[in-house]
């Protein structure tokens, strides 16, 4: 069973990449868990407004980036 990773964890992560839009990728590979670990905590990210989507890239691939 995956450690259940939270959305302070996901903010960090994404501030830590210094880029100004990062993909659940991304993150992902930050914190060293799969993509699927992260679908709970971004969503309640994106929920709390600290996350807002950007764009979908010709892979269809959702970028994002931080809010404050």
């Amino acid at each position: 069973m995956a450690k259940a990773i939270t959305a302070n964890q996901v903010i960090s992560a994404a501030r830590e990449l210094g880029q100004p839009e990062f993909t659940r990728g991304d993150v992902a590979a930050k914190l060293g868990v799969e993509k699927p670990d992260l679908k709970k905590a971004f969503r309640v990210a994106r929920r709390e407004g600290q996350v807002d989507k950007v764009r979908d890239d010709a892979d269809n691939v959702a970028h994002f980036r931080l809010t404050d």
